[in-house]
């Protein structure tokens, strides 16, 4: 059986890394407990118990809080304050987890990219790879849902229908308490405005609609025209909207020419931002979306330099619809998410049409039940169409 190491130093340690920690300097992602699974864990034969922040199953990865490794794995769990790393040491072996850059590596091995969600302010890890880099056997059983962990050279006690038998009990209270909790999410829905090519003349009639509604958006921006609105660009801060860079020209033959003509659209765009409004803001959506033209090296370079890419989830069309058919399309694609429990990210531009028909797609929404926040980049999630995790 394990054993637990320096628990109390490490707890100390790690909230004083967590209050340190700077998500706008890095690629890490909210992640949420809306979309995600209930998973139990067992090492060789005892069942982990954890607190609030128990390890759920998202996108097809199973996820634990860094905080517990020590107990999980008996492994001692130290923060590098120097390399802003943490260090997990077990059995003669170090793995190095930099949270800031969403990486990991070994004595020997290069830095290879590691998925990280940010849950409440809880970091958490993929649990698969860190249990098997320390050799551990990893046996999932689905219709729990139950992971085990297996160390060498361990006796086994219980089969797998006498782990069942043992703890069964403790597995009923645990997924009661999780449905409360995912039950008390699911009042508070969020969906968000996010406005294309602005901006425009449109814009001010846009923000003052916002501000009657006590709603807050996003605006994805190009960069000549932000010169032309410097006012509205720096009400839209002052209003506690988010702000994002649509690149310089917006034509594909030159934005997507190679990596390094992407990145100088994106940084000459977001530099300007800043000079005008004093917000350094690494959100982007590229031109015309990310498929088919952010292949992976163009991916690559945005990932390098911390960027987080939003795409959408939600298409108003309102570049070519009418205000009827903008209102039907967003309703009809709203309600289809919400059935599956995603959170709406939903496309519109920067031009008078969409201005005229903006107070009823508020209304629609705010009736769905949807408080209609601006990005937060301290809250970061997925949402692009490669489903590429480090942007």
């Amino acid at each position: 059986m394990f054993s637990v190491r320096n628990i109390a130093t490490y707890f100390f340690i790690l909230c004083s890394f967590l209050l340190l920690f700077n998500p706008l300097n890095t690629a890490v992602k909210a992640a949420s407990f809306s979309n995600s699974q209930l998973i139990f864990i067992v090492v060789n034969d005892e069942l982990i118990a954890f607190s609030d922040d128990h390890p759920f199953v998202l996108e097809g990865l199973t996820y634990v809080p860094l905080r517990s490794l020590s107990t999980i794995l008996g492994a001692d769990v130290m923060y590098d304050q120097n390399e802003h790393a943490v260090r997990v040491h077990k059995d003669g072996q170090v793995l190095t987890i930099h949270v800031f850059e969403n990486t990991y590596e070994s004595e020997g091995m290069e830095r290879k990219f590691l998925p990280i969600k940010m849950v409440d302010n809880r970091t958490y890890v993929p649990l698969r790879l860190v249990a098997e880099f320390f050799q551990l056997q990893v046996d999932f059983y689905e219709d729990i849902p139950l992971v085990r962990l297996i160390e060498r050279y361990n006796d086994l006690q219980y089969s797998y229908e006498e782990l069942l038998s043992q703890y069964k009990e403790k597995i009923e209270i645990e997924k009661q308490k999780w449905q409360v909790n995912k039950t008390l999410e699911k009042k508070g829905k969020t969906a968000y405005l996010t406005f294309d090519d602005g901006p425009t003349a449109s814009t001010s009639q846009i923000l003052d609609i916002l501000q009657n509604y006590h709603v807050q958006a996003t605006f994805f921006m190009i960069e000549p025209k932000i010169w032309n609105y410097q006012e509205e660009v720096k009400r839209m801060i002052a209003e506690n909207h988010a702000i994002g860079s649509h690149s310089v020209t917006h034509q594909k033959n030159i934005v997507y020419k190679n990596p390094k003509s992407l990145l100088e659209e994106m940084q000459k765009t977001r530099d300007t931002l800043y000079t005008i409004t004093g917000v350094d803001s690494r959100l982007i959506r590229v031109p015309y979306g990310s498929k088919p033209y952010l292949t992976a090296p163009f991916r690559n370079v945005l990932a390098e330099h911390h960027f987080q890419v939003w795409d959408w989830n939600v298409d108003s069309n309102d570049w070519r619809f009418t205000k009827e058919e903008i209102l039907n399309t967003v309703k009809k694609q709203v309600k289809k998410l919400n059935e599956k429990n995603i959170t709406p990210v939903i496309l519109f531009h920067d031009r008078k049409e969409t201005a005229e028909i903006l107070p009823a797609i508020i209304e629609f929404l705010q009736a769905e039940g949807y408080e209609l926040k601006a990005h937060d980049s301290e809250q970061h999630f997925m949402v692009n169409f490669w489903n590429d995790e480090r942007l």
